[in-house]
């Protein structure tokens, strides 16, 4: 179970990293706007200064990293996915409480929106939590392999990155 539940972690921290900060902006602050007058959403420039989890692991030998990098971010990672499945348990139960109240037929809106108001708040600590992650990555990183990692990310193309999920790699 522990194995499974690790596993779930580790696939929450890749794939919520990238978007985190992502969502953590106000409307319009980090939306890019179209030829049309319209926001189109996509990850926020400021993204393009950290790196992924998986971005690093997959180039560690190309980018040198040294023995202490690599047990500082697995340390930094182990931490974030323990931090991260006790966050999940909770926003899971917020989300099922929230989903009961809409069941009604008639909804209460103050207690709806209390407790969306929870789910919010504990989506905004996933949220830091992988951000948090990311700065101790970039910490970890020398001038000149973070210089290797962005010749090595793919280009940003139409507002999202290509090669993962989430349009992050």
């Amino acid at each position: 179970m522990k194995a499974v539940l690790r596993g779930a972690a580790v696939v929450l921290v890749l794939s919520c990293a990238a978007s985190a900060a992502a969502q953590m902006l106000p409307p319009g602050m980090g939306a890019r706007s179209s030829m049309a007058g319209g926001a189109s959403f996509g990850p926020p420039p400021f993204l393009s200064r950290v790196f992924p989890p998986k971005l690093v692991m997959e180039h560690q030998q190309e980018i040198g990293l040294t023995p202490a990098q690599t047990d500082a971010i697995k340390s930094a990672m182990n931490e974030t996915q323990r931090q991260l499945t006790d966050i999940q348990w909770k926003l899971d139960a917020e989300s099922e409480a929230l989903d009961k109240l809409l069941a009604a037929d008639h909804v209460d809106e103050a207690t709806a929106l209390a407790k969306l108001d929870e789910v919010i708040t504990t989506e905004q600590q996933v949220k830091k939590l992988n951000f948090a992650l990311l700065l101790r990555i970039k910490n970890q990183l020398d001038p000149q392999q973070q210089a290797k990692l962005r010749a090595l990310r793919p280009m940003m193309e139409g507002g999202a990155w290509h090669g993962g999920p989430g349009g992050l790699r």
